[in-house]
């Protein structure tokens, strides 16, 4: 019988493999692409609700081309803070896919927030405007701050006009990105998204609607990281209206009791416009709503790659299956 082993990476593992941000973009493009060319399969994430303004969720991804496949179990849980905990938690779980052992457990803290960013940043590059001088982000906590760190890559000579209803927040994202990027803080969302060419806001889970899509200029590109905290007409009156993966969204507005009532105009997703499907931005002046809800496949890409870095730097610690 042959005996095989899994590869445990923590939290200090999965960041000192020191994936750069750039290799991160190109593997979330790369992971759009086969999306949009039909070689994956990412079914709808499911989920539980232990509290109510918690989950987790399960999320599963195959990329054949890779010979990538993968689950990653995650939870949010916006009380924590008050706990002195973190607000996010997951474990990554990748397997063979000849033998469906599992080969490796990782932390997917990380994981999570720096795709989510990079899933951002590779919308922007298809989607935004042609010129990207102010990016609103409502939210200064992890997701805020990666957001700020792959954004800044890409608009280096962009101004953030940050938005937190924790003022400390604000000032510590200022001090970990001081010499990446131009933080400006906003004591209203409502300012800063009026003026903004980028606008995300990455806040936990909200039950009550945050923000109106009468804020956001002509022109602007509009990313929220959680589907709920806009306002109804944002799927109505937005000029183009796209997601990461249809079905998933469809899937998880129901599930989140309908946060919108009409949901019929997207158009398909962010890969669609990578692999030229649909054109995505025709007019200058379209305002484009996109709700990445997160693909496993991207947990799933980067996890891999991590993976092969800690393998030749011979991190982590080995466990017997």
């Amino acid at each position: 019988m042959t005996t095989s082993s899994v590869r445990w990476l923590g939290r200090s593992d999965v960041v000192r493999a020191a994936l750069s941000f750039a290799a991160v973009l190109d593997l979330v493009e790369e992971t759009l692409r086969d999306h949009g060319n039909g070689a994956f399969e990412n079914p709808p994430k499911i989920g539980i609700h232990p509290t109510g303004d918690a989950f987790i969720h399960a999320m599963a991804g195959w990329l054949p081309k890779q010979r990538r496949a993968g689950l990653k179990w995650v939870a949010g849980y916006p009380g924590n803070q008050k706990l002195g905990l973190p607000s996010m938690a997951g474990l990554l779980v990748l397997n063979s896919p000849d033998t469906g052992l599992p080969v490796c457990v990782m932390d997917a803290a990380y994981v999570t927030a720096v795709r989510t960013a990079a899933a951002s940043a590779i919308t922007c590059k298809y989607l935004a405007p042609n010129r990207v001088e102010r990016i609103a982000l409502v939210g200064a906590g992890l997701q805020g701050l990666y957001h700020v760190k792959i954004l800044s890559l890409i608009y280096p000579d962009a101004e953030f006009q940050v938005m937190d209803i924790n003022d400390a927040a604000v000032s510590q994202l200022a001090e970990q990105t001081r010499s990446e990027a131009s933080i400006i803080r906003v004591q209203e969302a409502e300012a800063a998204i009026r003026t903004a060419d980028v606008v995300v806001t990455a806040t936990s889970r909200l039950e009550d609607v945050a923000f109106r899509f009468g804020w956001v200029k002509e022109g602007s590109l509009v990313l929220p990281v959680h589907v709920r905290g806009w306002s109804q007409d944002t799927t109505t009156a937005s000029d183009v209206l796209l997601t990461d993966d249809v079905e998933q969204f469809k899937h998880y507005i129901i599930a989140t009791g309908f946060p919108y009532c009409d949901i019929s105009r997207v158009l398909g997703s962010v890969s669609d416009v990578i692999v030229g499907r649909i054109s995505g931005r025709v007019r200058n002046a379209d305002r484009i709503v996109v709700f990445n809800v997160g693909l496993a496949l991207h947990d799933i890409a980067l996890g891999s790659a991590i993976l092969n870095v800690a393998e030749q730097q011979g991190l982590g610690t080995i466990v017997p299956y």
